[in-house]
């Protein structure tokens, strides 16, 4: 009966833990400074929606929620480059290529157990006189959604890349 049990505590210790997705740290790898740019043109990129809901019942009958999610990472990012005293410019040009940064975001090895949603996003910032790679990061985040997920990761990337900036 007692190993009985201790075959039930493990098991439960088994699902429990195996639910909880890890997460890498954030790398940074910084190939110049961002002291020079002035200017920054961030690659456009779709909003990501996202729907979580549940339902529960009591004897009164069953009720439902839904709460709905969005984010656009080329804005979040947009935003956050804006108030630390960056000017945000729609297109390139020749003129100010040289004080210009171009800021670019990708997302994958997305993740998902029980309710938890995880994302690795990666943020490149390129020279827009010579497009030579100037910061690169990588961040991982977790949230009940995957719109919450991509804003966190992008948050925790942009902290590391401008921290030590203006």
């Amino acid at each position: 009966m007692k190993r009985f049990f201790s075959t039930i505590l493990c098991f439960a210790g088994v699902i429990l833990f195996s639910g909880c997705i890890s997460l890498n740290p954030t790398a940074i790898s910084r190939h110049g400074s961002l002291d020079g740019y002035r200017y920054f043109y961030v690659i456009p990129t779709a909003e990501r929606n996202s729907v979580s809901g549940g339902t529960y019942g009591n004897q009164n009958g069953v009720y439902g929620t839904t709460s709905s999610n969005s984010v656009s990472p080329s804005e979040l990012i947009a935003g956050y480059v804006m108030n630390r005293g960056y000017v945000r410019v729609p297109e390139l040009k020749e003129q100010t290529a040289k004080r210009t940064m171009i800021i670019s975001y990708g997302d994958g090895n997305s993740r998902e157990k029980l309710d938890e949603f995880a994302i690795e996003v990666t943020i490149q910032i390129l020279d827009a006189e010579t497009n030579e790679l100037v910061c690169m990061c990588r961040a991982d985040a977790k949230a009940d959604t995957e719109a919450k997920a991509i804003r966190y990761a992008t948050e925790k990337c942009l902290n590391e890349i401008f921290a030590t900036q203006r």
